[in-house]
């Protein structure tokens, strides 16, 4: 039975966890990692602690540029490699748990600022690049010299230039911006909003998520932040009472792609939120996608504040996109129009707060286990079954 349905489980005792990364030869460890720029910037704090960042792709060099800076420097080396969100960002908390004095960030970076002061260098990496097939490629792909051409690579040196392949984006922009309308129109039917807290480093992360707050609170809509590391679908699913989820995250972060379909409600970008719940955004004459919180807070040139309450941007009809129908306003916005001022006796009602979460409960046809207290009879402990749940001990090995 158990080999019918699934693998033994010796099988998953012996497999390895993670992909191994690709092991640079010792010989180009020091050009790779640029070893001697960090030698230099741990000499000159003279720290004794220092703490090495390394992606998932970058862990098979890990203890060989570990040991090489620790005979070179004397230091003590720290290898931090299961960070709990992106692997773009600084690790910050994994680096004060280790007491080190400064950290070394190795791969890709999106060089978001610290949440608190610690002294941080970037190694990007240095890879060769095939100079012939790039000007081949490119040449082939723009004929015309005079047309304006926007490169976009990986620091280290983009895929597409390392195998001389380019690619047209412009129909996947045009797919890219539908899907973005697409999604503010679902902000804007939920009535639920998961807040994703998709980074615990970067600076003004607390300040954004109490913006995303205050932002459904003004449209009506009930939020609740979630701190779970990197989202996946497993994760998210465990919430079907919320509606959309918003991922609070550096631009890497929120520029991630997003597997088509595999999460249960859509995770949209900051701004997207912003669009659906602020009905002055975006500014006049502007209408942008922005991949970091910050622009979205006071300081920004894309910064708008909410409008008053008195404000006929908050009258404005509006008919969801997707279901035809068109949207109430806000509760507060009803509760504190002057036209409903009269009073009229009701009976006496008893007070109970509204949850859409507890609404979305008792919709549900299986409401959890009934405690039907006093009414089951006390029995005695018995013997269960032993072993795991794919094969109890009890039910043989056919």
């Amino acid at each position: 039975m158990e080999a019918t349905f699934s693998s033994p489980g010796e099988v998953a005792l012996q497999r390895e966890a993670g992909v191994p990364g690709l092991l640079t030869p010792l010989s180009d460890l020091d050009r790779v990692y640029e070893l001697e720029r960090v030698v230099a910037f741990v000499r000159d704090l003279e720290c004794q602690r220092v703490a090495l960042q390394f992606p998932d792709q970058l862990l098979g060099d890990a203890g060989a540029v570990a040991a090489r800076l620790e005979e070179t420097t004397g230091s003590k080396m720290f290898i931090l490699g299961d960070t709990a969100y992106g692997s773009c960002c600084v690790d910050v908390l994994g680096a004060e748990q280790a007491g080190a004095q400064a950290l070394v960030h190795f791969g890709p970076a999106c060089l978001s600022p610290p949440d608190r002061p610690l002294p941080v260098t970037f190694v990007l990496g240095q890879r060769s690049v095939a100079l012939d097939l790039c000007a081949k490629a490119f040449e082939a792909q723009n004929p015309d010299p005079k047309v304006p051409v926007v490169l976009l690579s990986e620091p280290a040196c983009a895929y597409a230039l390392d195998t001389g392949k380019t690619k047209d984006e412009g129909a996947w922009a045009g797919r890219l911006r539908a899907r973005r309308q697409y999604l503010v129109e679902r902000a804007r039917d939920a009535r639920v909003v998961g807040l994703l807290a998709g980074t615990l480093g970067v600076a003004q992360h607390r300040e954004a998520l109490t913006h995303l707050r205050n932002l459904t609170q003004a449209a009506g809509k009930r939020s609740y932040v979630l701190a779970l590391g990197r989202p996946t679908p497993a994760k998210l699913a465990n919430f079907p009472e919320v509606d959309v989820f918003v991922l609070l995250a550096c631009p890497l972060g929120t520029l991630a792609p997003q597997p088509s379909g595999s999460f249960f409600r859509p995770v949209l970008a900051p701004c997207e939120l912003e669009a659906a719940c602020n009905p002055a955004w975006p500014p006049p004459g502007l209408a942008p996608h922005l991949t970091h919180y910050a622009d979205l807070l006071p300081g920004s040139p894309f910064y708008m504040p909410l409008p008053p309450p008195e404000s006929e941007l908050w009258d404005t009809p509006d008919v969801s996109l997707i279901t035809g129908e068109l949207r109430p306003p806000p509760a507060w916005k009803s509760s504190n129009d002057p036209e409903c001022s009269a009073l009229t006796p009701q009976p006496q009602l008893e007070l109970a707060e509204s949850s859409p979460a507890a609404s979305f409960l008792s919709s549900r046809s299986w409401q959890g286990l009934e405690p039907r207290l006093g009414q089951t009879p006390v029995t005695e402990a018995v013997s269960g079954r032993r072993g795991i749940a794919i094969a109890y001990e009890d039910e043989g090995s056919s």
